[in-house]
């Protein structure tokens, strides 16, 4: 199980404001307002995805919108587009508008109302150079909204200008896209230099034991899994990738006690039952 850009990791909302060059009071109201979730049990802890929204937020606020009119806005936004991260990343076409709009993820613009929108100067607008944005962390903030988007390619470009002078977290994202592009020695390289600038960078061990599994080192794929477990011994994904290396080169002893840790920390995943029956399977149960 690789983990994903940021999964796994929370932050708590000064962090967020620290990120995303925000004061710590702003973020709080978005929270206080409905606009920025928690996790689920969690009062002031939030998921890499938070990121994002935090993004898009700061862009309204910044061009003036308070966290009332964001939250009437995104109410109205969600009539024309249902899902409620496109429909608030859709408002940002509101902004120097006097009337509430948004951006389709197909393109079109469209009115709360429904009526659509001749959008002439878009094409202009689009044309506009991104290296503007000359920042390490402007382009990891286009990145994170290019993966969440579904757009490999464009994150791969922009965490590649993040990464000469970025911080560990680039270069995870980056090896996630590299991964998931089949590019999988670039993502080596990615994982590792994450690690070299986070050394218990958890995840990051995590995912450079899967890709090294990929490419055939085998013996590798182990050390980096185990590298994971070192750092944080509860990381349950990290506990099924050792037992699978470790199953794969023979090693079922070790197997074994890895997949029963899988299941005493997360025992009620979709892959739970799998394990249950490898391990009933292979007598060790």
């Amino acid at each position: 199980m690789k983990s994903d850009s940021g999964s796994e990791r929370t932050f708590t909302s000064d962090e967020l404001a620290e990120l995303c060059g925000l004061p710590v009071n702003v973020v709080n109201r978005w929270v206080e307002r409905g606009l920025l979730m928690p996790m689920r049990g969690s009062v002031r802890r939030f998921t890499f995805r938070s990121v994002g929204t935090v993004r898009t937020l700061a862009e309204l606020w910044r061009a003036g919108w308070s966290a009332p009119r964001i939250l009437r806005a995104w109410q109205l936004a969600q009539t024309v587009v249902k899902d409620p991260d496109a429909a608030l990343t859709g408002l940002l076409a509101s902004i120097g508008n006097k009337r509430v709009m948004v951006r389709a993820p197909d393109g079109r613009l469209i009115e709360p109302s429904g009526q659509m929108v001749f959008d002439f100067g878009a094409e202009e607008a689009e044309a506009e150079p991104l290296p503007q944005l000359r920042s390490a962390q402007d382009w990891f903030a286009i990145g994170v909204d290019a993966e969440a988007a579904g757009r490999l390619t464009d994150a791969v470009r922009a965490y590649e200008h993040a990464v000469p002078s970025g911080s560990a977290e680039a270069h995870f994202n980056l090896g996630n896209c590299y991964y998931e592009l089949r590019r999988y020695k670039d993502a080596v390289d990615q994982f590792a230099a994450a690690i070299a600038r986070a050394p218990d960078y958890a995840e990051a061990w995590n995912n450079l034991g899967i890709v090294r599994g990929e490419v055939g080192d085998r013996t590798g794929a182990v050390e980096a899994l185990s590298r994971a477990l070192e750092v944080v011994p509860h990381y349950a994904d990290a506990h099924y990738n050792l037992a699978e290396a470790l199953a794969v080169v023979g090693d079922l002893e070790r197997a074994r006690k890895h997949w029963r840790a899988y299941l005493t920390f997360d025992p009620n995943s979709r892959w739970a039952e799998q394990v249950r029956r490898k391990l009933q399977t292979d007598g060790g149960s």
